[in-house]
C-alpha cells in the first residue's frame, strides 16, 4: 500500500517540473490515505523511460536478489556508508541503462544530477540527510511503480 509519505515526495517532484497536484498535496496533508485519483496523476505523470528502468531494477532483484533494490527498499535507514554506496551504485546503473537508450532527458528523470549533487555534497561537506531524503524518494518511486504492476 502507498503510504502518505511516498505519495507526498512524489507529488511535490511532480510540482517541481510544473504540473498542479496543489490540491492532492492539500488533500493528503489532512487526510492519511491517499485516494485512488491521487493515485492515478502520479502514475499518469511517470515518464515510461524511469518506469522501465524501475522495472528493471525489480526484475534484476527478482532473479538474483539485487543488493542494490534491497538497499533501497529497505524500511530501516542505512548506515551512512551504505547510502552513498547505494546511490554510487543506483548512479551506475542509471549510466548503464541510458547507454542503451541513449536519452539525456532520461538522465534528468532518474534524478540523476540529484544523485551527483548529494555526492558532491557529502564529499565536500559531510551532510549526509539529502542523500537520506534522495534515497526514500527513491524507494517511494519503486513501492509506487509495485503497486501498480500488481
Amino acid at each position: 500500500m502507498f503510504t502518505k509519505t511516498d505519495c507526498l515526495s512524489l507529488l511535490f517532484e511532480l510540482r517541481e517540473k510544473g504540473i498542479d497536484v496543489d490540491k492532492y498535496i492539500k488533500y493528503l496533508l489532512v487526510h492519511s490515505e491517499p485516494t485512488l485519483d491521487i493515485i492515478r496523476t502520479i502514475n499518469n505523470n511517470m515518464e515510461l523511460s524511469i518506469r522501465a528502468f524501475y522495472e528493471k531494477l525489480r526484475k534484476s532483484y527478482n532473479n538474483n536478489k539485487s543488493k542494490l533494490y534491497i538497499n533501497i527498499v529497505k524500511e530501516n535507514n542505512l548506515e551512512p556508508k551504505e547510502v552513498l554506496c547505494t546511490l554510487a551504485s543506483l548512479q551506475l546503473q542509471i549510466l548503464l541503462f541510458n547507454k542503451t537508450l541513449n536519452d539525456p532527458s532520461f538522465l534528468r528523470t532518474a534524478r540523476f544530477n540529484e544523485i551527483c549533487d548529494c555526492l558532491k555534497l557529502y564529499y565536500t561537506s559531510g551532510d549526509i540527510i539529502p542523500s537520506q531524503k534522495l534515497l526514500e524518494l527513491f524507494k517511494a518511486d519503486l513501492k509506487f511503480l509495485e503497486e501498480t504492476t500488481k
